[in-house]
C-alpha cells in the first residue's frame, strides 16, 4: 500500500512554509518559558542600579501573567511581515510620545535587535543555506519574487518581536530587555523549525541550491532590466513564461571544455572568447535556447570588458569568468533576473575590488592577486560551477573583511568625532523642544529667553553629549529649567511668593554651576544673570522696580516633531518629491558616489561610515583620505551636477546596457 502524500503545487507549498513557520511562533512564550525566566532571573542578579532590577521584575511579571498575549501578538507581527514585506525594511519606529521625549530607547532597541539577528544567523547559517536554497528553487517554479525567502531570517523574526512588545505597550526598556533575553531560546525554536521545514521540502522533491550568503543582501540593482532579458531569451527560444525553459540540449554545454578562456589557436592575450564561439554555436545548429542564452552571456560581458571604469588588468581576470558563466547561465537561465546569483555576485565583488583598488594604491597588487587567483580556480574547478562561484565569492569577501576592519581603525577618531556631532545635534533639538514647550506655558520676558537660548541650551546639549543621552544630569537640568520659569510668573498669594523667595537661591545657583561648566566667563555670568533676577525680583518684591512687559515678540526656535524625528532615526520619511534626497539616504558603507571637480582631492569616494542622524563619512579605498557630508549637502551637489551615484553592481550596470542594446537592436 502506498502512503506517500501527493506532492504541493508550488504556491501550496509556499502558502505551507509560511503557516508552519508562523505556527512555531504562536506559541514561543508558553514554550521558551522557563528558559527566559531563567535568562531574566540571571539578568537582574547582576545588576545594581534600582530601575534596572525593577525592569526585570516588570519583564518576569509580563512572562508570568500574559504569555499568551505575547506569542499572539509575536505570531500576529509576523503575519504582517509575511503579508506586507516592505513594511520591516526600515528600522524600529518610535511612538509620537517616545519622540516628543526621546532619549536613546529606540537606539538602544535598534542595536539589540541588529546583535541578535547577527547571533542567531551566525549560528544557524548552515540551515539557513538549505532552506533558503529550496525556497528559490520553489519560487523559481512558481515563477515569484526571488526576495520572499529572505523574509524566513533571524532579522525579521527579531523585528516582529520588537513591534509586538510595543503594540503591547510595554515599557521601551522592558521590552529592550525582553527581546534580548528572548535570543537564546529563539535560536532553538528557529533551528527546529528551518531543519524540519528543511525535511519537508526534502519530502517534496525540492532540491538544494547554492547560494552565497545565508541571508542574501538586500536587491542593489534595477531587476526589470535581468527581466527583461530573461524574457527576450524566453521569446527567442519561444517559450512563453507560463512554459518555463525546456531542457537543455547539452550539446552546447559539452562543447564548452574545449574553450576554456580563449578560442583554440588564439593567442594568450585574447580576452574576448564567446563571438568566436557564438559563429561556430550558429554553424552547429545550437538549439534556439542555448544560441540566446549564449548571445546574452556574450553581450553581458561585452559590457563589462567595454566598461571604462573597469582598471584592463581586472578586466583580463574576469574575461576568465566567460565560458563559467555561461555554464551556470545555460543551466538556469534565470542567472539574468536573480542578481544574488553566485556569479553575479563573484563579478560584482570583481568590479568593487577594481573600484577598492586601482593601480595606485598600496594595496592594488595583493588584490589583484586575489581577484587572479579565485577566477582561474573557478576554471580548474571539476564541480558545478556555481558552487565554485560561491566558494570563491566567500574567500574573496572574506579577505575584503579584513581590509575594512583595517581601514575602521584608521577611520575610528574621525567616526567618534561625527557621532559626537551627532549627538550634540540631537541634544540641541531637544533642549529647544523643552525650552519652547516651557515658553508656551509660562511666558517670560525676551531678554531672559534670549540668554537662556544663548547659554542653557548649549549646556543642556552637552550633557546631552556627556551621557549619551537623557542621564541624571539631563534631568536635572530641565528641572532647574522648570523651576526659573515658575520663579518668573506672578505669585497668586503670599505663601506662593514666600515658596519662591526661598526657591531662587537654589536655583541660581544650578543655573551659575551649569554655566561655569561650560566655561563661561564672569562677564556671561554676569549679563547672563542680570535679566532673571531682574524679572525675578520685579515679580516677587514689585516694589523694588519696574517690571518688564510679558508680551515678548521674541520666542525660542521652533523645533518640529519632524527635525527630532530625522535625527533620532536611521532613514528619516523622505518627501515623496525628492527622489535625490532619498537615494542619498539608501547609501551604505561600501557604497560609492563620484565628485566632479574632486572632492576633497577625490573624485571617486567611499562611503565608510553612516550616521544614524544623517552624517556620511567618506574616503579613499585605503581608508588614507577622508571627508564627511550629510545628506542634506550631499543631494544639494548631486543636484549641482557636481555629484553622482553611480549604480554599485558591475552586473546590474551591464544588464541595463545589454538592455538598451536589445531594445535598439533586438537579435
Amino acid at each position: 500500500m502506498n502512503t506517500q502524500s501527493t506532492p504541493l503545487a508550488p504556491a501550496a507549498l509556499l502558502r505551507e512554509v509560511d503557516v508552519r513557520i508562523t505556527q512555531a511562533l504562536d506559541n514561543f512564550f508558553q514554550r521558551s518559558h522557563a528558559p527566559l525566566q531563567d535568562t531574566l532571573l540571571r539578568a537582574i542578579s547582576a545588576q545594581m542600579a534600582p530601575a534596572a532590577i525593577a525592569t526585570g521584575h516588570t519583564c518576569l511579571d509580563w512572562l508570568d501573567t500574559r504569555p499568551d498575549a505575547l506569542s499572539t501578538a509575536f505570531a500576529g507581527q509576523f503575519r504582517l511581515h509575511l503579508a506586507r514585506p516592505e513594511t520591516f525594511t526600515l528600522r524600529h519606529d518610535s511612538s509620537p510620545a517616545e519622540l516628543q521625549l526621546l532619549d536613546d530607547n529606540a537606539l538602544k532597541r535598534q542595536l539589540a535587535e541588529e546583535k541578535a539577528a547577527a547571533q542567531l544567523t551566525e549560528v544557524l547559517r548552515a540551515d539557513m543555506l538549505l532552506l533558503f536554497g529550496r525556497l528559490r528553487v520553489v519560487r523559481r517554479i512558481a515563477l515569484e519574487d526571488q526576495d520572499h525567502v529572505d523574509a524566513y531570517g533571524p532579522l525579521p523574526i527579531i523585528r516582529a518581536l520588537s513591534r509586538a512588545l510595543d503594540t503591547l505597550d510595554i515599557e521601551s526598556q522592558c521590552g529592550t530587555l525582553l527581546l534580548q533575553c528572548a535570543a537564546a531560546p529563539l535560536l532553538d525554536t528557529l533551528k527546529h523549525t528551518y531543519s524540519a521545514l528543511n525535511q519537508f521540502l526534502y519530502a517534496q522533491n525540492i532540491p538544494e541550491l547554492p547560494v552565497a550568503h545565508a541571508v542574501p543582501p538586500p536587491r542593489r540593482t534595477q531587476a526589470g532590466a535581468g527581466q527583461a532579458i530573461l524574457a527576450h531569451i524566453q521569446s527567442v527560444a519561444e517559450t512563453g513564461p507560463a512554459d518555463g525553459f525546456p531542457p537543455m540540449s547539452r550539446r552546447l554545454i559539452d562543447s564548452l571544455a574545449g574553450w576554456q578562456t580563449r578560442p583554440p589557436g588564439a593567442p594568450a592575450a585574447a580576452t574576448r572568447i564567446l563571438q568566436p564561439l557564438q559563429q561556430d554555436a550558429r554553424r552547429a545548429g545550437t538549439d534556439a535556447l542555448d544560441l540566446a542564452v549564449l548571445e546574452a552571456v556574450t553581450g553581458l560581458f561585452e559590457c563589462i570588458l567595454d566598461d571604462p571604469a573597469m582598471s584592463p588588468r581586472y578586466k583580463a581576470a574576469i574575461a576568465q569568468l566567460q565560458i563559467p558563466t555561461l555554464r551556470v547561465a545555460l543551466v538556469a537561465p534565470d542567472f539574468f533576473s536573480d542578481d544574488q546569483h553566485p556569479a553575479r555576485l563573484l563579478i560584482d565583488l570583481a568590479g568593487l575590488f577594481s573600484r577598492r583598488f586601482p593601480e595606485h594604491a598600496p594595496s592594488h597588487v595583493a588584490a589583484l592577486e586575489q581577484i587572479e587567483t579565485h577566477c582561474a580556480a573557478i576554471l580548474d574547478d571539476p564541480g558545478h560551477p556555481a558552487g565554485a562561484f560561491a566558494h570563491a565569492h566567500n574567500s574573496l569577501a572574506a579577505w575584503l573583511a579584513g581590509e575594512d576592519a583595517r581601514t575602521k581603525v584608521k577611520l575610528a577618531s574621525e567616526v567618534a568625532h561625527l557621532e559626537q556631532i551627532e549627538r550634540q545635534e540631537l541634544g540641541t533639538l531637544l533642549a529647544l523642544e523643552n525650552l519652547h514647550d516651557l515658553t508656551e506655558r509660562y511666558p517670560a520676558p525676551e531678554s531672559v529667553l534670549r540668554r537662556l537660548e544663548a547659554a542653557w541650551v548649549p549646556h543642556m546639549a552637552s550633557l546631552y553629549v556627556a551621557e549619551s543621552g537623557e542621564g541624571p544630569d539631563w534631568r536635572a537640568a530641565c528641572h532647574t529649567l522648570l523651576q526659573l520659569f515658575l520663579s518668573l510668573q506672578a505669585p497668586d498669594s503670599d505663601a506662593t511668593r514666600e515658596a519662591r523667595l526661598q526657591s531662587i537661591p537654589s536655583i541660581n545657583t544650578a543655573l551659575r554651576d551649569g554655566l561655569l561648566a561650560q566655561g563661561a566667563e564672569p562677564g556671561q555670568l554676569k549679563d547672563f544673570f542680570s535679566a532673571i533676577t531682574a524679572t525675578q525680583e520685579c515679580w516677587i518684591r514689585p516694589t523694588l522696580g519696574q517690571r518688564e512687559a510679558m508680551l515678548s515678540t521674541f520666542t525660542p526656535r521652533r523645533v518640529s516633531q519632524q527635525q527630532i524625528e530625522s535625527l533620532a532615526r536611521q532613514f528619516a520619511d523622505t518627501p515623496a518629491d525628492d527622489p535625490v534626497l532619498h537615494r542619498t539616504q539608501q547609501l551604505r558603507e561600501g557604497d560609492w558616489v563620484d565628485f566632479e571637480p574632486p572632492c576633497e582631492g577625490l573624485t571617486t569616494a567611499r562611503v565608510a561610515w553612516v550616521g544614524v542622524h544623517g552624517h556620511l563619512l567618506f574616503c579613499d579605498g585605503e581608508g588614507e583620505q577622508r571627508f564627511s557630508l550629510d545628506h542634506t549637502r550631499l543631494a544639494a551637489e548631486i543636484r549641482a551636477g557636481r555629484a553622482s551615484i553611480p549604480e554599485q553592481s558591475l552586473t546590474g550596470k551591464a544588464m541595463l546596457c545589454l538592455k538598451r542594446s536589445l531594445s535598439a537592436s533586438p537579435y
